[in-house]
């Protein structure tokens, strides 16, 4: 089997690119923060939400109040 120049530049730029990628180990320590920040961020989301849809009946409330005084 004969073998190409570009064939062995392509497998060799591809496991050149890969070898980072495949090597990062951030361990546990990174793993746990970005759980933590994702845990933080989901729940800053869910109070917005809560805040928001205990506002709109009361905006609703004001809102055919405020028709009706028209």
């Amino acid at each position: 089997m004969r073998r190409t120049p570009f064939a062995i530049v392509i497998v060799l730029t591809a496991a050149t690119f890969a070898a980072p990628v495949l090597a990062r180990d951030d361990g546990p320590r990174f793993a746990q923060d970005r759980l933590d920040a994702l845990v933080a961020q989901h729940k800053e989301a869910s109070r917005h939400i809560a805040q928001e849809q205990g506002q709109a009946p009361q905006q609703r409330a004001q809102s055919k109040a405020q028709h009706v005084a028209s």
